[in-house]
């Protein structure tokens, strides 16, 4: 996964973020910690959501991005996260019919997972099936 570059600008309530290679994607926090928590989840979503050429590019390298960057502000590497992905891509409800008995051990099995329910253990078979 590519790294995309972030410029943290300080300002009056925090720290803005801004990328200069997805110019759509912006975002803040109260702290810097909580403005690169924001910033790896809108990049996230822009790289389900968003199409190449039009609200991002390919990252460019570090030495081009602090070019763009002003006195005071900071720059960080951000890397979109596949569990921020996984939720800003697109689901459909579907109907499946499954044996009463295998629904059963399904669900006692999800009860022992934390943060697992019914519909994130099928689709990990599915994917793990189909590779």
């Amino acid at each position: 996964m590519d790294i995309y570059y972030a410029i943290f600008s300080p300002d009056d309530d925090g720290w803005s973020v801004r990328f200069p290679d997805a110019l759509s994607v912006n975002t803040c926090g109260e702290t810097v910690e909580k403005s690169l928590e924001m910033a790896v989840d809108a990049l996230s979503a822009i790289m389900v959501l968003g199409r190449k050429g039009r609200e991002y590019e390919a990252p460019r390298p570090y030495v081009e991005i602090r070019k763009e960057a002003k006195q005071g502000e900071l720059i960080f590497p951000v890397l979109p996260s596949e569990k921020a992905m996984d939720e800003y891509r697109p689901k459909k409800r579907i109907n499946v019919m499954i044996p009463v008995d295998l629904l059963e051990r399904v669900n006692e099995y999800v009860k022992t997972q934390e943060g697992l329910d019914r519909s994130r253990f099928i689709c990990g078979a599915v994917e793990r099936v189909l590779g």
